[in-house]
């Protein structure tokens, strides 16, 4: 008997009204619908009247239900995955059972449609030619701080995701690392209460940003017109005064940053890109010498 196939399915990110053809079609014939969350599932489902049996496949119980459902697609059954809205695998569950269907030779199809991050850089206003997913923040500790480093560092324009009791904190956060760079929060897109917000924000902004769901496009780092040897050579000069600031005077880091940004007329984020470059030269010296 031949195996059945997995078909990948993008669902909507809001509207109902979001949704192909083809995934409508799909989901009618399929023999399973593997989602992340029964409840909401079913909500879409009784929405286009599709009576087809649903299973549960979320982050808690992947890597046991994977097996399982190998199985029924290696005895000829065709499954549906689904996510909670847009695409499973891109910041949801489901990249698990890709993985086991294509270890075991099954056929895996995808089935595009909405997406939050195409949906966001479109209306960003930014060149999205290239771009980088960034996922969620890491919520603290070293990699927080490292995914912070990473972004300042990143030439091309950059999306993510963020939870809204958070969004605030990871302005804040940022604002060191892409204040030179234009921003725009994508909050409840394609639903009622759709809104963009652009930087600066006002308080009203900064209380609507508290509730739904957001997605955040930095923008590409912008090129000035003095020569690259010039732009390094004062980084490196707002480099050294740092170091004095935090070493002599035991100042904080975002503070030092500050002075020594402005003492220099760059960038804090052209500071922070700086500095990271200093401390990879740094440590690969060691690395040798060790």
């Amino acid at each position: 008997m031949a195996a059945g196939t997995l078909f990948v399915v993008a669902t909507p990110i809001g509207n109902l009204e979001d949704i192909t053809l083809r995934a409508l079609r799909v989901l009618r014939e399929v023999d399973l619908i593997a989602a992340e969350d029964t409840r909401r599932t079913a909500k879409l489902l009784a929405h286009y009247d599709i009576r087809r049996p649903v299973t549960s496949l979320h982050e808690h119980n992947e890597w046991r239900q994977a097996d399982r459902l190998v199985g029924e697609l290696q005895s000829g059954k065709h499954i549906a995955l689904v996510s909670d809205a847009g695409t499973p695998g891109i910041a949801d569950p489901g990249s698990i059972l890709v993985d086991r269907c294509l270890q075991a030779g099954i056929t895996v199809s995808p089935i595009p449609g909405p997406s939050a991050v195409m949906a966001a850089l479109s209306v960003s206003g930014q060149s999205a030619s290239e771009f980088v997913f960034a996922g969620f923040p890491p919520r603290s500790g070293q990699d927080r701080h490292d995914w912070f480093d990473d972004l300042a560092t990143e030439r091309r324009s950059v999306v993510f995701f963020e939870a809204p009791h958070r969004i605030a904190k990871t302005l804040a956060d940022g604002r060191d690392y892409w204040s030179d760079r234009q921003l725009i929060v994508c909050r409840e897109i394609s639903k009622i209460h759709e809104q963009l917000v652009l930087q600066p924000y006002t308080e009203n902004h900064q209380e609507s940003l508290t509730r739904g769901e957001l997605v955040v496009v930095v923008g590409p780092i912008k090129m000035d017109p003095t020569s690259a040897a010039d732009r390094e050579r004062t980084a490196n000069l707002a480099a050294d005064l740092f170091g004095c600031l935090t070493s002599k005077c035991e100042m904080f880091d975002r503070t030092a940053i500050e002075l020594a940004a402005k003492a220099y007329a760059i960038s804090p984020a052209s500071l922070v890109r700086s500095l990271k470059k200093r401390r990879i030269a740094e440590k690969q010296t060691r690395n040798r010498l060790s």
